[in-house]
């Protein structure tokens, strides 16, 4: 093979040949050459890898691609490589799996062992539309931590301090799952610099603690009477009557109502902390939620469930538009989950025992070994849950004002 020192002004002395190739090697660098074809010079390594018999040779690249002195810097590291034991031949390269956040978000949904809640993959659909839909189709690696830093603030003054904090713990646990699933390819999590920069303690959640207070259940409960959308009416009136979560009543069905025995039936919704003993619970109807529902079920109902949806949920999946409506009419603010707590305030209020209060509430006894051994049948509750409704009544019932006697007699 003929040698000489691969510069830029030596280039020149190379001549292409009509057919074949011809190797020129370098002077100066051992294992380092350019190849002479028809169509091109192409620089090249030609060595033995340690640990192999017979020499490897690797292309660097096409002249005018790369300069000499590019290609030279290339071919010592190549060089370097192989004597390491490692082959730097591009063909070589195990072929690199890019994991978008799209990909992270569907593993994380489909991969949990307990099915989420039908109400978790809605808000977390929701999330990540509103908030990273941007990100959705880019390789998860390509995301940064003062990116993620970035999107935070963002959030916090569009949306509010408590949905941003959700949204950025969502994606901090899509890329825990993915390092844990794909750790070759996923190799950090960009949400740690958000601890990092603002603390550990960077979103504390406080519990919610709102219901709608005695003094404001009577013009509440007006707007809602008075209401001229019946589904409304009916659907928040019975959230309030049973303390039902807002997707449990909206998934109730006329086969899960008893007319007889007078009682319903539910699927409990399963959240952290909250594990129900059975998949199914029966609970009583106070006579208010009874002659509601059965007031409901004369007027004819357009499928089989109590409150139906429009196409293509077969139930009622958005139920804010009756919130917004009630609080624009009553000024009352309140969410959906208010209600229960309201009824259970309300329950708590009139003395009713504490193992009653969770078995109205569907609360797991969790650790509680006496309350293992208690067995709260449907009709121990009945009277618990209609002493609730009349209290209900009793505070959302607007009493005239009585004149004093000695104002009369003036």
């Amino acid at each position: 093979m003929p040698r000489l020192k691969i510069t830029k002004e030596n280039m020149a002395e190379i001549i292409k040949p009509v057919s074949g190739q011809v190797d020129y090697l370098d002077t100066e660098l051992s294992g380092f050459g350019v190849r002479a074809t028809k169509a091109a010079l192409t620089f090249f390594v030609y060595k033995r890898i340690r640990g192999q018999q017979n020499k490897t040779f690797v292309p660097v690249g096409v002249y005018g691609t790369f300069t000499p002195a590019q290609a030279l810097n290339a071919a010592k590291d190549y060089l370097r490589r192989m004597d390491m034991g490692e082959n730097p031949h591009p063909k070589a390269q195990p072929k690199v799996e890019t994991i978008t956040i799209q990909d992270l978000y569907r593993q994380y949904i489909s991969g949990k062992k307990t099915p989420l809640a039908a109400s978790s993959v809605y808000q977390y659909d929701s999330w990540m539309k509103n908030h990273f839909s941007d990100w959705l189709p880019l390789p998860a690696n390509t995301i940064t931590g003062s990116m993620v830093l970035d999107r935070l603030s963002l959030m916090e003054k569009s949306n509010g301090m408590t949905q941003a904090a959700s949204s950025i713990k969502l994606l901090r646990g899509l890329y825990r799952l993915g390092m844990a699933l794909h750790p070759g390819v996923i190799v950090h999590n960009p949400v740690e610099a958000v601890r990092e920069v603002r603390g550990r303690e960077w979103a504390p959640r406080k519990r919610r603690m709102t219901y709608i207070e005695s003094k404001d259940l009577p013009a509440w409960y007006k707007a809602v009477s008075d209401y001229d959308n019946p589904k409304g009416h009916d659907y928040m009136l019975l959230l309030l009557f049973t303390g039902l979560r807002k997707m449990e009543a909206a998934r109730l069905k006329w086969s899960d109502i008893d007319f007889n025995a007078k009682t319903f039936t539910f699927t409990p919704e399963k959240k952290r902390g909250e594990k129900p003993e059975d998949d199914r619970v029966t609970m009583p109807l106070s006579v208010q939620a009874y002659r509601l529902l059965l007031q409901r079920k004369a007027q004819g109902g357009e499928n089989d469930y109590v409150f139906p949806g429009k196409h293509p949920s077969p139930y009622l999946s958005n139920p804010d538009n009756y919130k917004r409506d009630i609080i624009q009419t009553c000024g009352v603010k309140f969410c959906f989950h208010d209600l229960r707590r309201t009824f259970i305030t309300i329950a708590e209020s009139l003395d009713i025992p504490h193992y009653a209060l969770k078995a109205l509430l569907n609360h797991s006894m969790g650790n509680d070994v006496t309350g293992g051994y208690i067995i709260m049948c449907t009709e121990r509750l009945r009277e618990p849950m209609q002493q609730i409704a009349d209290k209900i009544m009793e505070l959302a019932t607007v009493k005239p004002i009585v004149e004093d006697q000695g104002q009369q007699a003036a």
